[in-house]
């Protein structure tokens, strides 16, 4: 649920302050850079509600979706690394990314392993 709170308030920020949010990253700001960002941070929104809702739709039954939340993780971790040493991103922002998703893909997959379904 925290990973959820997380997603759901970047993709407001990203919404409502798109530039601040954009040249967060190290980008330069763009109208049409701007327009993708929109559509991101929606697709972001929609991430957070599901990582926010997750737990109580699935009750006692977390071990599958522990998983696949890891694994989404660690392709959002591969995505980063790469971008990070292709320059293609930079920033504090970035690093603070990369750490908190390594965090959250580590938390989910141990959740995971030791969580039994009932």
């Amino acid at each position: 649920m925290v990973q959820g709170v997380i997603l759901i308030i970047l993709a407001l920020w990203g919404l409502f302050w798109g530039e601040s949010s954009v040249s967060s990253v190290g980008w330069e700001v763009t109208p049409d850079l701007l327009t993708l960002n929109r559509g991101f941070c929606i697709c972001q929104l929609v991430l957070g509600v599901l990582s926010f809702r997750i737990p109580a739709w699935v009750g006692n039954n977390l071990k599958e979706p522990a998983l696949v939340s890891g694994a989404i993780n660690t392709a959002f971790i591969i995505n980063l690394v790469y971008d990070l040493n292709a320059d293609a991103i930079s920033s504090g922002g970035a690093i603070i990314n990369l750490v908190l998703t390594i965090l959250f893909a580590v938390l989910f997959f141990v959740m995971g392993a030791r969580h039994k379904n009932s």
